[in-house]
């Protein structure tokens, strides 16, 4: 048997006439009629009863009734979900992202994926930006949002943006705006600091900056996460050079303000990637204008 005789087994089945259901399928009266007695052969059991007025279904053609009606359903669905996945309208990627855009370039992203592709399932992910470019190559996650420019083959990546670097301060401290800062203050500062072993571009961006003012900074404590920075900032542990995107975490007890300094966000994938869940997500990325 195959597919296309359950599908006029079930056309018989619901029509109970036998030149109706060849007319609605196509086929000539005795095409169909032969079809039928061949599946009712291949199976071992009469399916419909029939006389010179009536057709109606035998208790084994009321059963396959049901249950072929079922599983052509699902087959259907099941097709249909391999021709979106084919199309790369369903599926799932994985997006990792810094922390510093949680709360506004990663919703932007999502919504307007969710506009074009409304089927498809995005996991998030963060991860340390040297673990991010290696899951990328492994094929453990599909995109990576970085601050760091990529340095391994085989990824390409693409500027999002630039943005604004900003102190963070508790809300008590004395530094009000950029124009307070100067070599003198800053020496008397207590810094929270990127990790210094992990040589990330943030970090030479952050001693770049120190640098212009002739300053090292003091460094009492060190974390590559934004969302632990600013809880220590909060509590007056220390000061911060965070990325602005940081300003939406509107985390209490602590202000910032915004220096003339910048830093950029790529966006990073194999170069050799095929995809089409992946490639719908990285057009939608990069077809907006401006995060």
């Amino acid at each position: 048997m195959d597919l296309q005789q359950i599908r006029n087994f079930l056309k018989l089945a619901e029509e109970l006439h036998f030149w109706k259901s060849a007319s609605m399928v196509n086929l000539t009266q005795s095409a169909l009629s032969r079809q039928i007695m061949s599946l009712e052969k291949e199976l071992g059991c009469s399916l419909f009863e029939r006389n010179k007025r009536n057709v109606k279904l035998t208790p084994a053609g009321l059963f396959l009734k049901e249950k072929w009606s079922v599983l052509l359903d699902d087959l259907n669905y099941v097709h249909v979900f391999a021709k979106n996945i084919g199309a790369g309208e369903n599926g799932i990627v994985r997006i990792v992202h810094p922390d510093s855009v949680s709360y506004s370039v990663i919703p932007t992203v999502l919504f307007h994926i969710s506009q074009d592709y409304p089927d498809l399932s995005i996991e998030l992910i963060q991860l340390l930006h040297e673990n991010a470019q290696e899951s990328l190559r492994d094929y453990k996650i599909d995109i990576a949002f970085t601050r760091q420019v990529n340095i391994l083959s085989g990824i390409s990546s693409y500027k999002i943006k630039s943005e604004p670097v900003a102190f963070f301060v508790q809300t008590t401290h004395p530094y009000m705006n950029f124009s307070d800062i100067t070599a003198d203050n800053l020496v008397k500062q207590k810094f929270i600091m990127p990790v210094e072993d992990r040589k990330s571009s943030y970090f030479f961006l952050v001693q770049q900056i120190f640098m212009s003012y002739g300053v090292v900074p003091r460094s009492h404590y060190q974390s590559d996460f934004g969302s632990s920075i600013l809880g220590l900032v909060s509590k007056g542990l220390g000061i911060a050079l965070l990325p602005l995107g940081f300003a939406k975490h509107n985390i209490e007890g602590v202000r910032y303000f915004e220096t003339p300094f910048m830093t950029d966000l790529y966006i990073n994938w194999r170069t050799n990637e095929n995809s089409p869940a992946v490639l719908n997500v990285l057009k939608a990325i990069q077809g907006k204008s401006s995060y």
